[in-house]
């Protein structure tokens, strides 16, 4: 049985660098269960010089210059140019695991059909034996994105769709320290003028996620005072330097006696914990307080004071913040969360950068091929 990879490089430079040497191990499983070698047939059609002398280094692959064509185009071009049993399609936005390729072989080899990967951990390219796939395009529109359009196809003909595990993208959860102690960020995070973030004690932690923006005169605070063990069960200590609100006093009387002892943190104890999630919007002059969780790709109205969690893909104002309003309906929340775009390798988002123009629909049909006409089903 012999296998071509299709992979359309209409991206920029960098985000065809990373998808093609993400290939490179997940050719060599695929090689590995097949005992024959994969060809690996890619269509440029970026138009761009730099992407052309970077495919001129690449080694082992056979290189089709097809400016302007589009995706459609592309996947008509490559199958009237191969004579192999399966075929696997793709585009340079995305980086494939490294099982990626093998999983879905396996699977348009011994069950036939439509393959994709699994809604649960969803990618953008598809695998099916060449005479199925042909069938399928056959008379498909020239603006067609193939992936989401040959799974509607296949679906309204009968035609199984394999939804499998492992066959799914490269993820890399990135954090970097921030200059302020207990403080990380993922990537893309930018903020604006006199932003402040602020912790109190050494053993609470600020996480911003990756890609959000923060507007200026913001303010993320997380004052402590709560500990918990290793199991999250929370300590009840007498700390110095508290403010006790059911106490005579709010003041920390204990900063003025530091030759008394104190209770101390155990070993493994861990303070509070606030977090930012990814693609979070933080408006002008806001303030996040406390020990709360602002949900991935949520929007904080212009001076609201949040001081309680705020679910994913939400809307919230006011003070105290409450929700407003919901960004997108539940389903479309859900598969949102499970591509998961934010943990992409940095040049797979920048490469993917049109995509992000487009309505969501498309982004997640584009994306999660596996859902579209509803979900994949799990090989036999």
């Amino acid at each position: 049985m012999s296998l071509t990879i299709v992979l359309v490089a209409d991206t920029r430079a960098g985000a065809v660098e990373a998808s093609l040497h993400a290939l490179v191990p997940a050719v060599e499983q695929a090689e590995a269960a097949l005992g024959s070698e994969v060809e690996v047939l890619v269509v440029d059609s970026s138009g761009r010089a730099d992407v052309a002398a970077f495919l001129r280094t690449v080694d082992g692959a056979r290189v089709v210059p097809a400016e302007g064509v589009d995706r459609a185009g592309a996947l008509t071009l490559a199958l009237s140019g191969t004579t192999a049993d399966v075929v696997w399609f793709g585009g340079t936005e995305a980086c494939a695991a490294p099982t990626a390729l093998a999983a879905m072989v396996e699977v348009a080899l011994h069950d036939g059909g439509l393959v994709v990967a699994s809604p649960d951990d969803p990618a953008p390219h598809v695998a099916a034996p060449a005479k199925l796939l042909r069938r399928l395009w056959a008379g498909a529109a020239e603006s067609a994105d193939p992936a989401p359009e040959l799974v509607r196809r296949a679906r309204a003909g009968g035609v199984p769709v394999n939804a499998v595990p492992g066959a799914g993208l490269v993820r890399e959860r990135v954090r970097r320290p921030l200059q302020e102690p207990g403080a990380v960020t993922g990537p893309g995070t930018y903020a604006g003028k006199n932003f402040v973030l602020q912790t109190y004690t050494p053993l609470d932690r600020v996480e911003l996620g990756a890609y959000c923006s923060i507007a200026d005169q913001v303010s993320i605070v997380l004052p402590g005072g709560r500990l918990y063990d290793e199991g999250g069960t929370e300590l009840h200590l007498t700390q110095r330097g508290h403010h006790r609100e059911q106490t005579a006093s709010t003041f920390p009387i204990s900063i003025l006696v530091p030759d008394e002892p104190y209770d101390l943190p155990p070993s493994g104890a861990v303070g509070e914990r606030l977090v930012i999630g990814d693609d979070v919007w933080i408006g002008y002059g806001a303030t996040v307080l406390g020990e709360v969780t602002v949900g991935t790709g949520s929007i904080v109205g212009s001076r609201a004071l949040v001081v309680s969690d705020v679910p994913p893909y939400s809307v919230v104002g006011g003070v105290p913040a409450r929700v407003l309003r919901k960004r997108f309906d539940d389903d479309v929340v859900e598969r949102l969360m499970r591509v998961r775009w934010w943990d992409w390798p940095e040049a797979a988002v920048q490469g993917a950068h049109r995509w992000f123009l487009r309505p969501v629909a498309e982004f997640l049909d584009h994306f999660d091929p596996g859902s579209v006409g509803g979900a994949g089903t799990p090989p036999g």
